[in-house]
């Protein structure tokens, strides 16, 4: 199968990654892959808040949908200590 279909590369912008591409690059990201750097072993949350400036605003607004999303679920389905028994 290897030998009928062609394998192509991706330029380095459509795929950034830190262990193989340099900082400057960066910047031409069309996105970033938050690969695993063997050389640190750095938790991929803890690389995510570092390389993506952004990050700690999307993960605080998913954070706040997910709740809202609990709460209304809450709101909708009440438990009654009764129903528990």
């Amino acid at each position: 199968m290897i030998h009928q279909v062609p394998i192509k590369s991706l330029p380095q912008e459509w795929l950034w990654c830190e262990t193989w591409c340099s900082d400057e690059s960066k910047a031409k990201a069309k996105t970033i892959d938050l690969c695993n750097n063997p050389k640190t072993k750095e938790p991929k949350l803890e690389a995510a808040i570092r390389i993506v400036p952004e990050w700690t605003d999307y993960d605080s607004e998913i954070q706040k949908l997910i709740n809202r999303i609990r709460n209304e679920k809450t709101d909708r389905n009440p438990s009654h200590p009764k129903d528990e028994l």
